[in-house]
């Protein structure tokens, strides 16, 4: 059983691999059916975003792995006096080749992102670390990983510079795991021009 003291922190040498494991972890997440309804395209071609993600938390924050062996992942971003607010960086974009999801995943995700950042900061104006992702492999799910990463960044947020936390999900079972680490739900919502469902929620600064 793995613990705190196997995590590690991830480097540029392991996005791509991060990435493979949380698209095949998120490969069937709600917003991941809606930006690519095809289920074959979709499990061909989501590790490209989470590899763009992972990227991001490498060069700007903490990208985690429950060990070398990469069974789950935890991609980490501070916002911080707002440096980060709108986190793009087109280094990451041309390494992690989004361009294969196609301009159609494009267009469907763009007004998920635009309403999720106008709550995030709604809800997070000051400075405070967004949980980008987190996900497990699906051999290794329901073996605690999750949990072990979570508490491991948390404790370190709250024994360093203790900032609030905010995150989102699509899923009624997330929602539940967050909450068991002192999240609350901020507004619970389908995000206008789209039938998804999400869930805003914080954490506050301990």
């Amino acid at each position: 059983m793995l613990s705190k003291e196997d995590i590690i922190k991830l480097d540029k040498t392991q996005i791509k691999a991060a990435g493979e494991v949380l698209g095949r972890a998120l490969k069937d997440d709600p917003v991941s059916v809606y930006d690519i309804p095809d289920k074959e395209k979709r499990h061909a071609v989501m590790n490209h975003i989470f590899q763009m993600t992972s990227c991001l938390g490498v060069k700007f924050g903490e990208t985690h792995a429950t060990s070398a062996k990469l069974e789950g992942v935890a991609v980490w971003l501070p916002y911080i006096n707002k440096k980060y607010k709108l986190i793009i960086n087109i280094g990451c974009l041309l390494k992690a080749k989004v361009y294969k999801m196609g301009t159609q995943a494009s267009k469907r995700i763009k007004p998920i992102e635009e309403h999720s950042t106008k709550v995030h900061l709604e809800f997070a104006p000051d400075d405070h670390w967004y949980l980008q992702t987190l996900g497990v492999e699906p051999a290794h799910q329901g073996k605690g990983y999750g949990s072990l990463l979570m508490e491991y960044m948390l404790e370190k947020i709250d024994n360093t510079n203790a900032l609030p936390v905010f995150l989102e999900t699509s899923t009624d079972i997330n929602v539940k795991f967050y909450k068991r680490f002192g999240f609350e739900v901020m507004r619970e919502e389908i995000i206008p021009h789209t039938n998804l469902k999400q869930w805003y929620l914080l954490r506050g600064a301990k």
